[in-house]
C-alpha cells in the first residue's frame, strides 16, 4: 500500500459516535453549534466508507494518497475539537449535586461565553475544510476510487523455492530437526501436520522447501505437491494448482467443493506429502484442510505460517507439531553475508570491517535482510556508500530501497485490522532495540485513543496479537503469560518508523534534526541519548509548532522537552529516565492530559494544582526524590494508575474510585495505614507498598494484612527494610503474585514472615534479599516450606539473597 490508512481509519471509525454523543450534551445546544456538528458526523461518515474501501487496495493514485492525507488531518483537529469541548464551555467540572454546585455551573456557563464564541469559529473552520474536502472527492472522482494491484517484477518469495540447498547457511540443524519430526511415526501411521512459524523473512520457506526435497528423494511417499498460498489467495486457484502438481489435469468448472473431492479421489488410497506455503488465516486453512483425507497411511503436510496462534483443526486421528524457527546466529550471519556479498573469498575487505559490522548488526540474524543487503551492497566498494546504502533500505523515498524485503514486510503489515496497524506504529515512537515496558505501552495506547472501550485487558491482547504474528518479539512472562516487556526487531524497527512518518503518525528528531518537519506534528519523539555534547534539541526551536501535538515523548536529556505553554491538545507526556533538571511550569494547564510518567527523573516535588488534571488516567512518579503527593491528587476522578513510589499520599485518596494499579508509601501523610484505607477499595488490582522502617532493629513494627480486605488485588508487591509481615485468614482472596523485596534479614534471625498459607490463589512467588544474614536465610526456609505447602510450581517460586539464586 502507497499510503498507510490503518491509523487514520481507527479516528474516522470513532468521530461520527463522538461527535454522537456531544449532541446528547445539553451545552451542544447552543446556536449554530448543533447543525455543524450533525453536518461534520453526516460527512464523516460518509468518508468512513471511502477510507475502508482505501484499506483493501493494494495502490493508490497520487490524488487518492493526497485526499487520504487531507482527511487524516481534518480528523485529527475535529478529534481535538471535540475533547477540547466541554471542558471550554464548563470548565470540566466535575459531578456534583446541590444548590451550591448549580449555582458554581451557572457561573461557570457566563464566564465561559467568550470561551463559546471561539468554539463556534473554529467548528466553522472546520466545517469549511470537510466541504473543500468533500468537493475534492466528488471533483477528482474520488468516491470511486478504483485501485490497483502494484506490480512487482516478481515475488520474492518464489526464490527461495529455487535455492540450492547446498548454499544455505544455518539451517542445516533445521533441516535436519523438522525432517526427524516429520518423519517420525511415533508407532503410528496417523496424518501429522508440522508446521513451521517464524517472523517475515526468517526462512521458513527455503527451509520447507529443502525438508520437502529431501523427502521427495527418499521415495517414502506416492504423491506430493508444494503449493503457495498468500494473504489474498484465490481458493479456487490455489486447489487447482494443488489438482495440477498432482499430475490431475483439471478440465472442470469454478466449483471449490468439486475441486476438493477429486483431490481427495486422488490422496484417498495414496501416503501422501503435501507442503502449504505461506498460510494466512484460519479460513484459508478450513477450505483446504478438507483435502486431506485421514487415510492412516503415514501421511504428512508440512506448513508454514507468521502466525503462531493460527488454528490448524485437525481430525482425531491426526497430529500436530509446531517448529518455531529462530533467527541466525552472529557467525552464520557473517557467514551468509560473506558468501553473497564477497562471493570469492571468506573475509571482508580491511577498509569495509568498521562499516560491514555497522550493518550486520541491522540486520540483526534475519536471513532475508542479510541476503538482500548483502546483494545491494556487493557491487558497492567505499565505506561510505556502505553506510550509507546499508543502514537505512526500507523507505519507500529511498533510491535504493530493498523492493523485495519491503515488500515481503508490507505483506504482514497490510494483513492487520487498522487498529492493530495503528498500535503496530506507535513502536516507533521509541528508539531502536528499545526494551519496552509492556505497563507503559498499553497505557500510552489507551491514553492515545487506540484501544476499543479503553480496557487495559484489550489493549494487552492486542500486544498478543502482535507478537502471535511474529511482529513484536516478547521478552519474559509473568505468571499469566504477559509478556513484561516486548522489542522490535531492527529490520521491522525500519519499516514501521517509515510507515510511521509516511501516515504522520508520529514524528522523530535528534538534536539536530526533525524527520518529518513540513508536515503538522502529532506525536513527537526525541531522541538524545546519544548526544554527549548536549546540543539543543531542533523541537525547542521557537519555529516549530506543537499545538497540535498529542503526545511527547523525550528520551536523553529532560532540557530537550518543549515548553508545556507550548502543547494545547496533548495526552501523553512520557519523560521516563530523562537526566537533568524536569521543568513542569505550565503542567497544570494540559487539560486533556490522559498519561503523565516523570519516573527515574530528577522532579522532587509536583505542582499543587495537580489535581487541575481532570482527564489524567496514569501518574507515574516512581524512582524520583518526590516524598509526597499534593492533597490536590485526591480530584484526579479518571486516574486508574497511581504510581508514586516511596512517596506518600494524602488523605481522602477513597475518592479515588477508578484506581486500578496503586505505588506507595504503607503510610499516607496523616500516619493512616493504605491497607486498611483501600481495604474496601472495588476496582484495585495491583498494589506495591513501601514500608522502610525508622523503628530500632528487632522493633520493627509489624505490617498487617487483615482478614477479608484487598478482595480484588491480584498482584502485591512489598518492598521492606526486614520482614514484618503477615496475612490472616480470608485475606487476598484474588491475589496470584506475590512479590516480598527485603534490604536484610531481621536481627533476631525469625522468619518475619506469616499467614502465607492463607492466600489461597498464589500462583507466583518472588522473595529477594539485598544482603546475605541468618535472618534472611531463616525467611527463605519459611517461605520456601509455605509455598510447598500451597503446592506451587517450582518454576513459579524466585529467591534471590545477596544477587544469587536458592
Amino acid at each position: 500500500m502507497d499510503i498507510v490508512v490503518g491509523a487514520l481509519s481507527g479516528i474516522v471509525d470513532a468521530l461520527p459516535g463522538k461527535l454522537g454523543e456531544l449532541l446528547e450534551q445539553e451545552y451542544a445546544l447552543l446556536s449554530g453549534v448543533r447543525g455543524d456538528v450533525v453536518f461534520l458526523q453526516a460527512e464523516l461518515s460518509s468518508m468512513h466508507a471511502a477510507i475502508h474501501h482505501c484499506e483493501s487496495l493494494d495502490h493508490h493514485d497520487s490524488q487518492t494518497t493526497g485526499w487520504i492525507g487531507l482527511v487524516r488531518e481534518v480528523a485529527y483537529d475535529i478529534e481535538d475539537w471535540v475533547d477540547l469541548f466541554s471542558i471550554r464551555v464548563d470548565g470540566g467540572a466535575q459531578s456534583t449535586s446541590g444548590f451550591r454546585a448549580w449555582i458554581r455551573r451557572c457561573v461557570d456557563k457566563l464566564t465561559a461565553l467568550p470561551a463559546r464564541h471561539t468554539i463556534a469559529s473554529e467548528l466553522q473552520g472546520l466545517k469549511e475544510r470537510v466541504l473543500e474536502i468533500s468537493e475534492q472527492r466528488n471533483r477528482y472522482r474520488l468516491g470511486a476510487m478504483v485501485g490497483t494491484t502494484s506490480q512487482h517484477p516478481h515475488d520474492p518469495r518464489l526464490s527461495a523455492r529455487f535455492v540450492d540447498p547446498g548454499s544455505l547457511v544455518g539451517l542445516d540443524g533445521k533441516v535436519e530437526d523438522v525432517f526427524k519430526t516429520v518423519m517420525d511415526a511415533g508407532g503410528t501411521n496417523e496424518l501429522k501436520i508440522v508446521s513451521i512459524v517464524g517472523m517475515a523473512g526468517s526462512g521458513k520457506t527455503t527451509l520447507a522447501n529443502a525438508v520437502y526435497q529431501r523427502l521427495q528423494a527418499d521415495n517414502t511417499f506416492q504423491c506430493s505437491a508444494f503449493v503457495s498460498i498468500g494473504p489474498k489467495a484465490d481458493m479456487v486457484k490455489t486447489v487447482k494448482d494443488m489438482l495440477s502438481k498432482l499430475g490431475e489435469r483439471h478440465r472442470g468448472g469454478e466449483d471449490i467443493s468439486q475441486l476438493i473431492h477429486r483431490v481427495r479421489e486422488i490422496l484417498e488410497k495414496k501416503r501422501y506429502l503435501i507442503a502449504i506455503d505461506d498460510l494466512w488465516s484460519s479460513e484459508q486453512w478450513g477450505a483446504i484442510w478438507c483435502c486431506f483425507p485421514d487415510n492412516n497411511l503415514g501421511s504428512r503436510i508440512i506448513t508454514t505460517t507468521r502466525n503462531d496462534a493460527l488454528p490448524t483443526n485437525h481430525h482425531s486421528g491426526s497430529s500436530k507439531f509446531v517448529h518455531k524457527i529462530g533467527l541466525l546466529t552472529d557467525n552464520e550471519a557473517k557467514e551468509l553475508f560473506l558468501k553473497k556479498a564477497f562471493s570469492s573469498r571468506n573475509d571482508c575487505p580491511q577498509h569495509l570491517e568498521d562499516a560491514f559490522t555497522k550493518v550486520l548488526r541491522r540486520c540483526a540474524g534475519l536471513p532475508l535482510a542479510v541476503v538482500s543487503i548483502a546483494a545491494k551492497l556487493a557491487p558497492k566498494q567505499s565505506r561510505d556508500e556502505w553506510e550509507k546504502h546499508g543502514l537505512n533500505l526500507l523507505c519507500s523515498s529511498h533510491p535504493d530501497g530493498l523492493d523485495g524485503l519491503k515488500q515481503i514486510l508490507d505483506l504482514s503489515y497490510n494483513d492487520l485490522q487498522p487498529h492493530l496497524r495503528s498500535c503496530f506504529l506507535y513502536l516507533s515512537i521509541f528508539p531502536e532495540n528499545s526494551e519496552i515496558e509492556t505497563e507503559r505501552l498499553v497505557r500510552r495506547w489507551i491514553a492515545e485513543g487506540f484501544i476499543i472501550g479503553s480496557k487495559e485487558e484489550t489493549a494487552i491482547s492486542y500486544l498478543k496479537e502482535l507478537i502471535d504474528r511474529n511482529l513484536v518479539q516478547p521478552l519474559g512472562l509473568n505468571h499469566d503469560s504477559i509478556p513484561r516487556r516486548c522489542r522490535v526487531h531492527p529490520v521491522i524497527y525500519d519499516f514501521i518508523v517509515c510507515e510511521s512518518m509516511e501516515d504522520n503518525l508520529s514524528t522523530l528528531t535528534d538534536s539536530q534534526h526533525i524527520l518529518n518537519n513540513n508536515r503538522t506534528v502529532r506525536r513527537l519523539s526525541l531522541n538524545l541519548k546519544n548526544n554527549s555534547k548536549g546540543d539543543q534539541p531542533a523541537a525547542r526551536n521557537e519555529s516549530t509548532d506543537l499545538s497540535h501535538a498529542r503526545s511527547v515523548t523525550v528520551f536523553g536529556h529532560a532540557s530537550a522537552t518543549p515548553h508545556l505553554t507550548d502543547l494545547k491538545v496533548v495526552r501523553v507526556l512520557d519523560l521516563e529516565g530523562c537526566n537533568g533538571p524536569v521543568c513542569l511550569d505550565g503542567l497544570c494547564k494540559l487539560v486533556l492530559l490522559r498519561y503523565l510518567s516523570l519516573k527515574g527523573t530528577d522532579v522532587s516535588e509536583l505542582p499543587e494544582a495537580i489535581g487541575d488534571l481532570r482527564c489524567l488516567e496514569t501518574l507515574d512518579v516512581r524512582s524520583t526524590m518526590v516524598e509526597e503527593l499534593p492533597p490536590s491528587i485526591v480530584r484526579l476522578e479518571k486516574i486508574m494508575h497511581l504510581l508514586a513510589g516511596s512517596a506518600k499520599l494524602p488523605g481522602g485518596m477513597d475518592k479515588m474510585k477508578a484506581m486500578r494499579s496503586l505505588s506507595c508509601a504503607g503510610t499516607t501523610k496523616n500516619s493512616a495505614n493504605v491497607v486498611e484505607e483501600f481495604s474496601k477499595h472495588d476496582n484495585l488490582r495491583d498494589l506495591e507498598l513501601y514500608y522502610y522502617a525508622t523503628e530500632t532493629p528487632g522493633n520493627e513494627k509489624q505490617i498487617m494484612f487483615p482478614g477479608n480486605g484487598l478482595k480484588t488485588v491480584k498482584q502485591l508487591c512489598i518492598r521492606c527494610t526486614s520482614p514484618s509481615v503477615t496475612f490472616e485468614p480470608h485475606v487476598l482472596p484474588k491475589v496470584q503474585a506475590l512479590e516480598l523485596r527485603f534490604e536484610k534479614g531481621r536481627a533476631d534471625e525469625s522468619s518475619g514472615v506469616s499467614g502465607l498459607e492463607h492466600l489461597s490463589s498464589l500462583k507466583h512467588l518472588v522473595l529477594e534479599f539485598e544482603q546475605h544474614d541468618a535472618g534472611a536465610m531463616a525467611t527463605v526456609d519459611a517461605v520456601r516450606k509455605a509455598a510447598e505447602g500451597l503446592l506451587l510450581d517450582r518454576q513459579y517460586i524466585t529467591i534471590k539473597v545477596d544477587g544469587k539464586n536458592y
